[in-house]
Parts: structure tokens; C-alpha cells; sequence
């Protein structure tokens, strides 16, 4: 299996809960394509890096951004801040942090290849 064959399947996957999301009663549910690709992003993630370089460090960078959640959670919530707005907010941003990932492992994959 090459190991661009993650990527894409995760942006397929995308692709489909954006056509989901436009036309079906999936925006009743008020969700946003970024609740639900979050945890296969990260996925997505950890394969790609794992295949492209033979070792995968997406744990790591997993336990930095919790360790910065955790900091800007005690930070934020002390501005008034509601926990459950923050949260769902942080929720979105780590699928958006996961989406970076994937695009520089990708380009440092092709660079590497």
C-alpha cells in the first residue's frame, strides 16, 4: 500500500460529509463537518506519517496539543469564557490542527520520496 493512499481517503471522506452536510438533514443537527472529522483526521494523521516515514509521532503531537488545550482552557476559562463553548471551540480547532498536520507530513512525505 503506498502511503498517499491515506491522505486521499481521508479527503474523500471529507468530501462526502460536506456533500452530507449540504444536502441532507444533517444541518438539522447542528453539526459541522469539523465535530465529525476530527478523531479521522488525526487518524488519517497517524497513518500517513507512519507509512510515509516508517515511524509515526503523532502521539506526541497529540500530548502537546492537549498539554496546550489544558493551559489555554485554565486561561480562557478565567475570561468568562463558558466551558462547554470553549471545549466544543477547542474540539474544532484540534481537528483544524490535525488537517496542518496531514498537509505538512504530506509535503514532507513528497519531498522525502
Amino acid at each position: 500500500m503506498q502511503w498517499w493512499y491515506w491522505p486521499l481517503g481521508g479527503l474523500l471522506f471529507c468530501l462526502i460529509l460536506i456533500g452530507a452536510n449540504q444536502w441532507t438533514a444533517m444541518k438539522k443537527l447542528r453539526l459541522h463537518v469539523l465535530d465529525v472529522v476530527t478523531l479521522p483526521v488525526w487518524i488519517v494523521a497517524h497513518y500517513t506519517m507512519g507509512y510515509s516515514f516508517g515511524v509515526s509521532y503523532i502521539e506526541w503531537l497529540l500530548l502537546f496539543w492537549f498539554a496546550f488545550g489544558a493551559i489555554l482552557a485554565w486561561f480562557l476559562l478565567q475570561k468568562e469564557w463558558g466551558w462547554r463553548h470553549f471545549w466544543h471551540l477547542y474540539w474544532q480547532w484540534s481537528g483544524l490542527f490535525g488537517i496542518v498536520v496531514i498537509i505538512v507530513v504530506m509535503i514532507l512525505g513528497f519531498i522525502n520520496h
